[in-house]
């Protein structure tokens, strides 16, 4: 009988993959309107906590200032991304051949010939696709704008009956106390956790643009907004948000004082704030194993791309309080915490 249960489950499992790799086209879209739906209530609380004597602002003006909010900065995202892509993108083939002869002249330096697997990686460093692949990207967000403003209106609508579908949902005072502070805990992670990111993110990316301004780096707005985008990614985006300026850097001053100043600047930047910063302004709050998130990374960006690595962090978080509010499937949420210590509230 445990067989038979194992089996099926693992095939629910497999078939749950395929269903994700399967629909990403259709599924993407929800998840960004699920995910903006949560920005603006998060929001909509933020600004309604601002309290001036017994004066405090109408929640129908909070979430107005909520949406205007969520659209200015996705729209300054936008702007800055699309108006550098192409000048990028015109200069991919100088930029190459300045990494290439500044490789080549450091190999003559140290009197040791260079690779020529080097070379063949240096001639396929095309900047002009990736950052073709980014405007892919945009157009493919762009282009599903319709259908996440679907999802939004009905996600909107149906928030006012949620607390009525709860409340019916049981009829065990228990178990919805229990269903009850399942999503408190959830709210209360995910909103911590996506509010210090964004901090602590938004502080790289300002003093980051400090440092190559300062500078005079080519296209520094782009590169600060990308580094404020890419800390969103577990590990691999702070090593891509400091890999591509001091590439540029590179490319634009070669070997001079300016290059080291990005790149030993901007590298201590996501050493300080990513080792010591963010960690204390976390603390034990989120209980996640690292060997976890790094799993979840290489999972969700195998399944939906860029979109799933910048999702996998919440997407662990909802799912270990969840599994933890459950016996059967407390120890999985052990292990994926970081130090085993799973708490319910």
């Amino acid at each position: 009988m445990k067989g038979f249960r194992f089996a099926i489950g693992l095939i629910t499992v497999f078939l749950l993959f395929y269903i994700l790799k399967l629909g990403k086209d259709l599924l993407l879209p929800f998840v960004y309107a699920l995910f903006i739906w949560y920005l603006v209530n998060i929001l909509t609380y933020a600004f309604s906590t601002i309290r001036y004597r017994s004066f405090k602002i109408p929640r129908a003006i909070c979430f107005i200032f909520s949406v205007a909010t969520i659209l200015g900065i996705g729209g300054l995202v936008v702007q800055i991304i699309s108006t550098n892509i192409s000048n990028i993108a015109s200069g991919s083939v100088i930029y190459r051949e300045k990494v290439g002869a500044i490789v080549s002249r450091l190999f003559t330096l140290a009197n040791v010939e260079e690779p020529e697997s080097l070379s063949t990686l240096l001639q396929d460093l095309d900047l002009s696709r990736m950052m073709s692949e980014v405007a892919l990207g945009l157009t493919s967000i762009a282009g599903s704008t319709g259908l996440i403003l679907i999802y939004l209106m009905f996600l909107f609508l149906e928030q006012k009956s949620f607390s009525n579908k709860l409340q019916n949902l049981s009829r065990n005072p228990e178990q919805l106390e229990n269903i009850r502070r399942i999503i408190k805990k959830i709210q209360s992670d995910v909103r911590l956790y996506l509010g210090i990111k964004t901090f602590t993110s938004a502080l790289t990316g300002i003093l980051s643009y400090v440092i190559m301004v300062g500078i005079n780096l080519e296209f520094a707005s782009f590169w600060a907004m990308l580094i404020f985008l890419l800390n969103y990614i577990p590990s691999i985006g702070s090593i891509l948000a400091t890999i591509f300026p001091s590439l540029l850097a590179l490319m634009q001053f070669d070997l001079t004082a300016p290059f080291f100043v990005v790149a030993i600047g901007i590298t201590s930047l996501q050493f300080l704030i990513g080792n010591f910063l963010e960690p204390r302004l976390m603390g034990n709050s989120l209980n996640l194993s690292p060997l976890v998130i790094l799993l979840s990374l290489t999972f969700w960006g195998t399944m939906w791309g860029i979109p799933g690595a910048f999702l996998c962090v919440p997407f662990m978080v909802i799912l270990m309080i969840v599994l933890s509010h459950f016996e059967a499937t407390q120890p999985i949420a052990v292990m994926m915490s970081r130090g085993g210590n799973v708490t319910k509230s």
